[in-house]
């Protein structure tokens, strides 16, 4: 090793605090463009102990590599394609310093086996993942654990870094961030307006339906629209299309290419004529245009471009109908001779035949068209990412982590990296917990159950419990509930479930019960289950000492005048011409303006009101 290798951890935390790094335990939650990244970078600084979990969320996306990864996963190479990305993370990371002990877990991050007691072993957690749901997840186990962790995101040129203390700092959760989108299946399937809503359709209901699980999963859908007052009518159409669907479906196995043709003209023409006929429906709406298979061909629109990438290149109708059949065949081909299809960003077929779809669906409907690329966009949920912006970030997420292991909490800033004239980064200091916070306003006990034998009144008994024997102290006639997840399992008028075991209650280890204050006064107690052979439920303190339930914090309130008599009509003034002028000015002042309206001055670093800045707390999604 080179005198040189850990220069930059010893400027940050002095030649002491950079010896002990040795002995570090982190934890890299990702092992995609940001993970990889931060894993380099800790393995340079000779922190001891990394373990690495790359989260599987579901069955299509096993977190395995994709070549679509290569550009920005550096770590990853061409030979490791469709293996899994902690543990060949783990193994190129390796290669830049041996001394480093490094562990990978591939699996749901969520899994039971990762747990309080897992966190509770680290120095400090880095997040570097792509979802809200894992996110906030795993703020939520740091925020019990009571681990430091890093929170960091991309998205093009822009990105932020946020360091998290439980009870000193805002969590992640503090804040609301933006949830994926979801359409109504009525829009979806018969009134879309949008580019999206005709990709949706394509990959969600047109692709599966011909090529993935032969089941009734649609009917489901259809069952839950129902019941959220969708339009009944057009929801009975949609059954016996998808019942007209299967029939088809089974013929494109055997006679692909004369099937092909036969769902071209049930999707485009048939069922958009029998839309037509629902009067109502096009009131206040642009009706659409049946579309013919023989009518797509035999349109003379111009050419596709041919100077630009074929995957950004615009097709005629014409192509986008040959384009339809060709890969509904090779998908269908496919789907005959192994298992039902799922779709794939980076399986050409699946893209090719979704972006035929989507675009013929567009043109009946009046919508522009999308190339393949947009396309590919919008259905892989892809944001573009830049391998120089996770460098940044990555970079600065690694220098927070270091604060936070040498305790130097006073130096911990949420940075935020964007395109401007001026200036790359905005720093500012966290801001302090959010008092409407429902993850770090609460109190998190792990504790020890065995779901077959422990019963919900032998929680009850604990949550009663005086300090000294462990318990939670809540008197017997305060008013409780106790709740998993959005079901409640006992209440003052719920008392049914006392007897019934935890698992006859379909809960277990990776549980997590809350105990909540029905009077507000305490804060929500979340017991984390853990699987242990004991009856009686053992509760675990931090520190190992039993303490009262804290109470809850007030939530701040807004001012409001003592009467009316304080409340004053004021007119609006008068604009003047000089006014109205540099209000002009103002309105055409480009988005990237070099002083943002929340910086006191260009050389200024903005300090964040209670609750982060807009300016520079990019949702990262």
């Amino acid at each position: 090793m080179t005198s040189g290798r850990y220069a930059v951890a010893r400027a940050v935390l002095g030649d002491a605090a950079q010896a002990r790094l040795a002995s570090a335990r982190m934890l890299v939650v990702g092992a995609g463009g940001i993970g990889c990244e931060v894993l380099k970078d800790l393995v340079l600084l000779g922190v001891g102990h990394l373990e690495i979990v790359r989260a599987a969320l579901t069955q299509i996306d096993l977190d395995t590599i994709d070549l679509s990864n290569l550009n920005r996963q550096f770590l990853f190479q061409k030979q490791h394609i469709q293996k899994p990305k902690a543990e060949v993370a783990k193994a190129s990371a390796s290669a830049f310093n041996p001394g480093v002990e490094i562990v990978a877990h591939y699996g749901n991050v969520q899994a039971p086996e990762f747990g309080l007691a897992f966190y509770r072993q680290f120095d400090v957690v880095l997040s570097a993942l792509d979802n809200l749901a894992t996110r906030r997840y795993v703020n939520r186990m740091c925020v019990a654990a009571n681990v430091p962790l890093v929170e960091s995101g991309t998205a093009g040129f822009l990105g932020q870094v946020q360091p998290i203390r439980a009870g000193e700092t805002e969590c992640y959760d503090c804040t609301a961030h933006p949830t994926p989108t979801t359409f109504p299946v009525c829009t979806i399937r018969s009134t879309p307006s949008t580019p999206m809503h005709c990709i949706v359709w394509a990959k969600s209901w047109l692709f599966p339906q011909l090529f993935g699980e032969d089941d009734d999963a649609g009917d489901a859908e259809l069952d839950e629209a129902a019941r959220s007052g969708e339009n009944a009518a057009e929801i009975e159409n949609l059954r016996r299309e998808a019942h007209q669907m299967r029939t088809l479906r089974a013929e494109l196995m055997d006679t692909p290419a004369e099937a092909a043709q036969k769902i071209f003209d049930k999707v485009y023409d048939v069922d958009i004529r029998r839309l037509l006929t629902m009067d109502d429906m096009w009131e206040r709406r642009r009706r659409p245009e049946p579309l013919t298979l023989g009518a797509a061909r035999a349109d003379h629109e111009a050419p596709a471009q041919t100077e630009v990438l074929k995957d950004r290149q615009s097709l005629s109708l014409a192509d986008t109908a040959q384009l339809f059949l060709d890969s509904a065949q090779a998908l269908a081909a496919r789907a005959k001779t192994s298992a039902p299809l799922a779709f794939d960003k980076d399986d050409a077929d699946a893209l090719a035949f979704v972006t035929a779809a989507s675009n013929l669906r567009a043109h009946v409907y009046h919508i522009p068209r999308q190339t393949q690329f947009e396309t590919k966009q919008i259905a892989g949920n892809i944001i573009p990412a830049i391998a120089t912006t996770n460098a940044i970030v990555s970079g600065m997420a690694v220098v927070q982590a270091l604060h936070m292991f040498a305790a130097r909490w006073d130096a911990m800033r949420i940075v935020s990296v964007a395109r401007r004239t001026t200036r790359v980064f905005t720093t500012f200091p966290p801001a302090p917990p959010n008092a409407a916070c429902g993850v770090c306003s609460d109190m998190y006990l792990g504790t020890d159950v065995d779901p077959a034998a422990t019963t919900l009144g032998d929680i009850l008994s604990v949550v009663r419990q005086p300090t000294e024997a462990g318990g939670l102290a809540y008197a017997e006639d305060a008013e409780i509930s106790v709740a998993d997840g959005a079901r409640i399992l006992y209440d003052l008028d719920l008392d049914d479930n006392l007897e019934k075991t935890l698992q006859e209650l379909h809960v277990g280890a990776g549980s997590t019960l809350s105990v909540v204050d029905e009077d507000a006064q305490k804060v929500t107690v979340q017991l984390l289950l853990q699987a242990a052979p004991t009856k009686t439920p053992v509760v675990h303190w931090p520190g190992d000492t039993p303490q009262a339930v804290r109470a809850r914090r007030p939530l701040p309130k807004a001012a409001e005048p003592e009467s009316e008599s304080d409340v004053e009509a004021v007119d609006a003034p008068k604009r003047t011409a000089d006014a109205e002028r540099d209000s002009s000015r103002k309105r055409r002042a480009p988005a990237d303006s070099d002083a943002p309206a929340k910086r006191a001055h260009a050389d200024a670093e903005p300090t964040a009101p209670s609750g982060s800045s807009e300016e520079a707390a990019i949702v990262l999604e």
